[in-house]
């Protein structure tokens, strides 16, 4: 009987194993995780289970590695552009800018004192709160945009109401902003510039106008024996010339006068006895003398003699090339105003000139300077210690720093004359269109009465070292060999 149930016992023992070897191999992995495979799995991993384990963790950390550099980029990258690109970016404000107004007619003229330049499309222009288009607004002296300092914008006010501000309102950037006004009236009135007062003249107590032989003698002329018996009678010399055409005139008239008034043809005048008066443009030019008698019963019509003005011939020539260059005291220029609003400054002051003013610049000492006068306009004339005269009377003297006279009617020089000296390899320039100047290394070229050409141009810059450039016309030239 025991050996019967201990052969039971070890069928029923070598049963449960077969079973559990056949679950082992149908069922799963997961589910075999059961008695001594399982602590067996525990003690002794597989070497591949090991490095699939750690891989993840490695993963993990290279890849937080690779976000940290990339977030370190990012931030340079933000602390870059707000360091260079933002300030580019954001607007510089409105430029603080100096103007002086003033106004002739409908027209009103700003002149640009100081500030950077002004592009065109960075600006807006109102009156009264309405725009003003960019057709009524203009840069004078041939100017083009920008607009620049030492440069006069004029604005047309015509078809607008007045009194009215005037506004210039700067657009770059974000919003507007107003960078200057100024009033616009409908009487206008010009910027006032202090003038120097003439010395009125003295009534003249009645008396008889006869020539003394002790009065006035270097400016005495004969008396006029062939004249007719008219009570006003006056004489003039010489009555015609090359211009400019200085005439000395004298009241000759023998009957009891208490004032006189000359018409020099050319919108002159004076009311001295023994005027002398300088005709700088050519013309013919009709000269009459008007009298006060003593006698209120007596009068006469006034004689009247013609002036003769005769233009220089003038060859057209240019000329450049290395040298040293200055100009003899006493040159002149002349012109007058064909619109209003023209503007020169002198000595420091500034003095706005009306249509018809006679202007006479005399260059005093010569020396080294600059002029550009072209298309009808000057636009550059920088002299030291010039006197400036305006309508026969002188307004100032000093350095001429800015002239900016975009129309002018006539001009005329006088007595301009530039020498030269030559320095290596030499001077070469044309005299009307033909190579005809040379001047070897020390020689000197004198232009004499030097002036605008034939097309109405007068360029040269004289600056010691500098080299000399020439554009205009010239009565002669010579060149000579200094001692």
């Amino acid at each position: 009987m025991m050996n019967e149930e201990e052969d039971m016992l070890e069928l029923l023992d070598d049963e449960g194993t077969a079973d559990q070897f056949d679950l082992e191999l149908d069922e799963p992995e997961e589910e075999v995780s059961s008695g001594m495979d399982e602590s067996i799995k525990e003690t002794k991993p597989e070497p591949g289970d090991l490095d699939e384990s750690e891989e993840p963790e490695a993963r993990e950390i290279e890849i937080d590695i690779r976000l940290i550099i990339a977030a370190v980029v990012a931030i340079a990258a933000v602390i870059l552009a707000s360091v260079f690109v933002i300030p580019m970016l954001m607007p510089s404000g409105p430029p603080d800018v100096v103007m002086t107004p003033s106004q002739s007619g409908e027209d009103l003229f700003l002149y640009y004192e100081s500030g950077p330049v002004l592009q065109e499309q960075d600006l807006r222009f109102t009156l009264g709160g309405a725009e003003i288009p960019m057709g009524k607004i203009m840069l004078m002296g041939g100017m083009n945009w920008p607009w620049e300092q030492g440069t006069v914008l004029k604005i047309d006010t015509s078809g607008y109401e007045k009194p009215a501000t005037i506004a210039v309102i700067y657009t770059k950037g974000d919003g507007e902003n107003l960078i200057y006004s100024t009033g616009a009236e409908p009487t206008p009135t010009p910027t006032p510039t202090p003038t120097p007062e003439p010395t009125p003249e003295p009534i003249i107590t009645p008396e008889i106008l006869v020539p003394h032989p002790q009065e006035e003698p270097d400016r005495q002329i004969p008396f006029d024996d062939t004249a007719d018996k008219a009570l006003i009678r006056f004489d003039a010399r010489p009555t015609s010339g090359i211009q400019p055409l200085t005439v000395q005139f004298a009241d000759q008239t023998q009957i009891c006068a208490q004032n006189r008034s000359w018409d020099f043809g050319d919108g002159t005048s004076s009311n001295v006895r023994f005027p002398e008066h300088t005709y700088p443009f050519p013309g013919t030019y009709v000269t009459s003398l008007d009298l006060v008698f003593c006698d209120p019963g007596e009068s006469s019509d006034s004689p009247v003699k013609e002036i003769t003005v005769l233009p220089v011939d003038r060859q057209d020539v240019l000329l450049s090339g290395p040298g040293t260059a200055n100009i003899d005291a006493g040159g002149e220029l002349f012109f007058t105003v064909k619109g209003p609003g023209m503007l020169i400054r002198i000595g420091g002051r500034d003095r706005y000139l009306e249509k018809g003013d006679l202007v006479r610049i005399e260059i005093n000492n010569g020396g080294t300077g600059s002029i550009s006068i072209i298309n009808n306009a000057i636009v550059q004339f920088n002299f030291d210690k010039v006197s400036l005269w305006i309508n026969g009377q002188e307004f100032e003297s000093g350095w001429l720093t800015n002239i900016n006279i975009n129309q002018y009617e006539q001009i005329a020089t006088s007595d301009i004359t530039i020498r030269i000296i030559a320095r290596e390899p030499g001077l070469k320039g044309l005299v009307n269109g033909i190579p005809s100047i040379v001047a070897s290394p020390g020689q000197m070229i004198t232009l004499h009465n030097t002036g605008t050409d034939s097309t109405g141009k007068l360029l040269f810059s004289i600056q010691d070292g500098a080299g000399f450039s020439f554009r205009g016309g010239i009565e002669s030239y010579e060149v000579t060999t200094p001692f």
